[in-house]
């Protein structure tokens, strides 16, 4: 509707009165306009917030090399968690990708390739206890 809404016919509303009938701004009404010269439909549909670059990717590189250092490690005998492993691409003189993932994205590429072991949370010993009555 707001595409194909023309002001400039003998009888058409003007646009404060368009978009008060619309229930949108002007502001809103005129963006959609520039957008349409440009898109044509596509105006109608609000774009993607997401930023058009991001600023880290991580490629298959820096994922396999995380890979490989865990399972030296594991192999190594020592522990194999994101910490070690960040600490292990640090001293690494050639990393790829230039830049080493933090503690947190490490665990987090890990675990969407596959390679973290789940332990679930015991249970508190405190619910051990069975709860009486009689103590309150």
């Amino acid at each position: 509707m707001i595409i194909s809404f023309d002001p400039t016919q003998p009888e058409a509303l003007t646009i404060s009165e368009f978009c008060k009938t619309q229930k949108i701004s002007r502001s809103i009404f005129y963006r959609i306009r520039e957008r349409a010269t440009q898109e044509s439909a596509g105006a109608l549909h609000p774009r993607s917030r997401a930023p058009r670059q991001p600023s880290r990717r991580y490629g298959p590189a820096v994922i396999n090399e995380l890979v490989r250092i865990r399972k030296e490690l594991k192999k190594d005998g020592w522990d194999y968690g994101p910490k070690t492993i960040h600490y292990e691409a640090t001293i690494q003189d050639d990393f790829p990708g230039g830049q080493i993932p933090s503690v947190a994205t490490i665990a987090r590429l890990l675990a969407s390739v596959g390679h973290v072991e789940r332990s679930p949370r015991k249970r508190p010993k405190s619910s051990y206890v069975p709860l009486s009555w009689s103590s309150f």
